[in-house]
């Protein structure tokens, strides 16, 4: 057990570094701590882009497969430039895009719709975050989850979505203004 609480206290860049140049017992250690300290985030990145939980258990499985495979022997390694949330944030969106694009595909016995369209939340209950988000446009409202939901520093965004820094500020901006300008923002800040 205190060796259990030892491997938890291990920083992710620590764990990356084992996971790429340990032996096969402490890699498999550091790969499991990096999986509970993540998994919950990767579900929650998952379910703004899919609507129920078991596609976003696929979109945790598929993630963690994915950061698996960069690791020996498969893969060269991997070296953590930046918080390991802005590493998986791509990887957990673009799986479940991916998952929720195929299942569109294929459609249960009831119509389905395009591919390309993201899930919308249905009409915002009064006092209801999700529906002060909704009038935002999918760039837009990433940002704001990205920054003030997730904790991301502007740059940590910037690189979690491959974007210049100024595009993240500018889209943060916008973003800030249209949710003070919104009368369901009005109504939910002053009742």
């Amino acid at each position: 057990m205190a060796n259990s609480a030892k491997w938890d206290q291990r920083s992710d860049q620590e764990l990356i570094r084992h996971c790429t140049h340990g032996n096969a017992t402490d890699a498999t250690r550091a790969f499991e701590v990096l999986y509970k300290r993540h998994k919950a985030y990767v579900i929650r990145v998952a379910l703004r882009f899919v609507r129920d939980h078991d596609t976003a258990l696929d979109v945790l499985q598929e993630t963690f497969s994915y950061l698996l495979r960069k690791f020996p022997p498969s893969g060269d390694g991997l070296t953590l430039t930046a918080q390991m949330t802005t590493f998986l944030y791509p990887v957990a969106k673009n799986t479940a895009i991916t998952l929720m694009r195929k299942a569109n595909r294929f459609p249960a016995a009831e119509g389905g719709c395009e591919p390309d369209d993201l899930p919308q939340d249905t009409a915002p209950e009064s006092g209801d975050i999700a529906g002060a988000l909704a009038v935002l446009s999918d760039a837009h409202r990433e940002v704001i989850l990205l920054r003030f939901v997730d904790g991301m520093s502007l740059q940590e965004a910037a690189d979690a979505l491959a974007i210049p820094v100024g595009t993240v500020k500018s889209r943060l901006h916008l973003a800030i203004r249209q949710l003070r300008e919104s009368p369901h923002c009005q109504k939910l800040l002053f009742p």
